[in-house]
């Protein structure tokens, strides 16, 4: 707290006086609707000097106040916008120097809502409150809903149709039709308007056909259609099976491609013959030649035989 004497003509006393810094915001929450026009409030109670600072932050979605990112502002004379929003906010008083701080926000949307914290330093008043919240809620029209099927549609089980909308405040509530009929005229079905559920117990052929999600808030409407088919377990069996006939013969495709790519591979790295066939070579003997000396050798050894036994007779 700082404290500054201020020494008062009044006989001989003296008063100590504290200055301080007051916020103060007449509006905690602000309601918009997509496209309109807002001024988040706030005043403070100061005597802006020369080191007189304004800042505004903003929040976005549910972050916190005190991780907000700096909008606008304003210091000795000069004003600084270097948010997002720059060209859609302005400053109620210019400059804000009165002890009214509040901002306009034009054509709002989704993404303005938030915190804002509006911010008054003006030393040395560094006592008091600095510093107040503002929450924008910018009402929208629910966003185009996403509907599913949760469970497998097969005769006799039970399945869950669901339907949700991203985006939507007042927070969207959910309602189911069926053959251009209300679901609630169907004792099979049983739907949750709040987290837009539809329960379908043991589901038949006749729970064929197309369901429409409709998401509704005061700001409009969006609706998401979903198309179910029932198959009996005889039918489910059959699917199943021709999958997994379709997989095996991928498999067996995918199996001989590769044989035949390895095999064309092992083709490629096989040795080359140092010689080939039509390739003559000084050293080595012709088949004719080969056979001509193995006669050779046959004749001289049969001469040689007839001559010992005509030597063995003579004698």
């Amino acid at each position: 707290m700082y404290f500054l004497s201020h020494i008062l003509t009044t006989g001989s006393s003296c008063v100590d006086a504290v200055i301080t810094v007051d916020v103060t915001i007449p509006e905690n929450t602000v309601v918009g609707k997509t496209g309109s026009n807002v001024i988040l409030p706030c005043i403070y109670s100061s005597t802006p000097g020369s080191q007189f600072v304004l800042e505004w932050k903003f929040a976005p979605g549910k972050t916190a106040p005190s991780d907000g990112r700096q909008i606008y502002y304003y210091s000795n004379g000069q004003t600084y916008k270097p948010g997002s929003q720059s060209e859609r906010l302005s400053i109620s008083a210019t400059p804000p120097v009165t002890g009214i701080a509040s901002i306009h926000l034009n054509n709002i949307i989704s993404s303005d809502s938030g915190s804002y914290v509006c911010e008054v330093n003006n030393p040395p008043d560094f006592s008091g409150t600095g510093s107040g919240i503002v929450k924008l809620i910018v009402q929208v029209p629910p966003s185009t809903p996403t509907c599913q099927l949760n469970g497998k549609a097969i005769a006799g089980s039970d399945v869950t149709l669901m339907c949700s909308s991203a985006e939507g405040y007042p927070t969207p509530v959910y309602s189911w039709t069926f053959a251009g009929s209300k679901v609630s005229s169907f004792p099979s079905m049983l739907e949750n308007e709040i987290s837009g559920s539809l329960l379908i117990t043991n589901i038949s052929q006749a729970n064929s056909g197309t369901y429409q999600c409709l998401a509704t808030n005061d700001q409009g409407t969006a609706t998401c259609d979903l198309t179910v088919s029932v198959t009996t377990a005889a039918d489910a069996g059959t699917i199943a099976g021709v999958v997994v006939g379709v997989l095996l013969a991928i498999l067996l495709i995918v199996a001989v491609a590769i044989y035949i790519l390895c095999y064309r591979r092992k083709q490629k790295k096989a040795p080359k013959p140092d010689y080939p066939g039509n390739e003559i070579r000084e050293d080595a003997m012709s088949p004719g030649m080969r056979e001509g000396r193995r006669s050779s050798q046959t004749d001289s050894y049969l001469l040689n035989n007839a001559a010992t036994r005509h030597e063995s007779m003579v004698v």
